[in-house]
Formats: C-alpha cells, structure tokens, sequence
C-alpha cells in the first residue's frame, strides 16, 4: 500500500490542509471572530475529510496548541 494514503485520506494532503490551517491561525488572536474561524475552517476540513478520526485527531491538537498559546499570553499578560 502506499504510504501516502490511509483507509481513504490522502495522508500529504490531509497534513497540507492542516498545516495551512495552522498557519492561518498561528498568531492567536482573542477575539470571537479568531474562535469562530477556528471552529468553523477546522470544520470544513474535517467534513472534506469524511469526519475521518487521523483528521480530527490532528485538527484537536493543533487546536488545543492555539488555546495553549491563547492561555499562556493572557497569563503574561497579567504577571
């Protein structure tokens, strides 16, 4: 079988989808309209996906990374 795809992801170009939508979302902003997006692009690409769990999984840990990011300078913020 070929590396490049799984059951039915194709492995490079699901980590491209959500490489891209890490990048766009790397500098955590705290405001509704950042959340909305990340729930709302991280959905489409799970859906582009067929909900796949390999998606989802790496969708919720870059999302978990944001909100680590996210806590930690509102942490800064106040010391």
């Amino acid at each position: 079988a070929d590396m490049e795809r799984g059951d039915n992801v194709n492995y490079f170009e699901a980590y491209r989808d959500c490489w891209n939508f890490h990048k766009e979302h790397s500098k955590v902003l705290d405001s509704d309209e950042y959340w909305e997006s990340v729930v709302g692009k991280s959905g489409e690409i799970a859906k582009k996906y067929d909900n796949s769990k390999f998606v989802r999984d790496i969708l919720l840990a870059i999302i978990s990374e944001l909100e680590r990011i996210s806590k930690e300078e509102k942490k800064n913020e106040r010391d």
